[in-house]
């Protein structure tokens, strides 16, 4: 029993190890051009431990669009557990207004997923599949924050919401990627209030005399992970 555990262990670990290996090498070389052998060597392994988890460079591509999912489905279920949409909204605003490293390397993973969909139809409707994951859980969140319940004129469906919160947060992100110094993060909350009908938000505090266009305030921002699936 204990050699079973281990060995499935095992085999979770060599895939997860896979999958950070993915991410960095697809990131880095571009998905089309980087080699399974490039993956297989980045992880530690040869490439037929790539075969025996994953059935080729798509089945990679979109495990990782799947494990961004539900690591982000379950980090929003725990932060917002419980909160009405009002407090949903304005913890957006909380986190870093910056994209980290992390975030960028996604971000660039994002645009391979995208431009693979585009080119390969099994890729585009896997792809699609875990968009609607994504969809169906923001919908299911909004749903249980009250949304709609307020009878708001003109109010779309939570699940429309729930697009234009995934259009939204992904748009966003893109362009603050390529031009932080103008393009803030916040303006995903700021949105989303104006939508759901909310109060506004305080000002953010003015920055310090002779602080750097675009350096960070000492307010609060919104998280960088409003872009399900995020797609995460």
């Amino acid at each position: 029993m204990n050699e079973r555990l281990n060995r499935q262990e095992k085999k979770v670990q060599t895939r997860a190890r896979l999958l950070d290996a993915a991410a960095r090498v697809f990131a880095q070389r571009g998905f089309e051009v980087a080699s399974l052998d490039e993956v297989a060597a980045a992880a530690g392994y040869t490439k037929g431990a790539v075969y025996s988890n994953f059935a080729g460079k798509t089945d990679l591509l979109i495990a990782l669009l799947e494990r961004r999912v539900a690591e982000q489905s379950a980090a929003y279920s725990q932060r917002f557990e419980g909160q009405d949409i009002e407090s949903v909204t304005r913890g957006l605003l909380e986190p870093a207004n910056r994209i980290d490293d992390a975030e960028k390397q996604f971000l660039m993973l994002f645009a391979e997923f995208w431009l693979h969909a585009m080119r390969d139809e099994r890729t585009r409707l896997l792809m699609a599949e875990q968009y609607e994951h994504a969809r169906t859980f923001v919908s299911g969140l909004l749903t249980a924050t009250g949304y709609g319940g307020a009878g708001r004129d003109g109010a779309l469906e939570p699940r429309d919401m729930a697009i234009v919160i995934e259009a939204l947060g992904t748009g966003l992100a893109l362009q603050a990627a390529i031009d932080p110094e103008h393009v803030r993060l916040s303006l995903v909350a700021d949105v989303l209030g104006e939508l759901f009908g909310l109060p506004s938000s305080p000002d953010p505090e003015p920055s310090l005399p002779g602080a750097e266009p675009g350096a960070e305030s000492t307010g609060s921002a919104v998280d960088r992970s409003a872009d399900l699936p995020a797609a995460d």
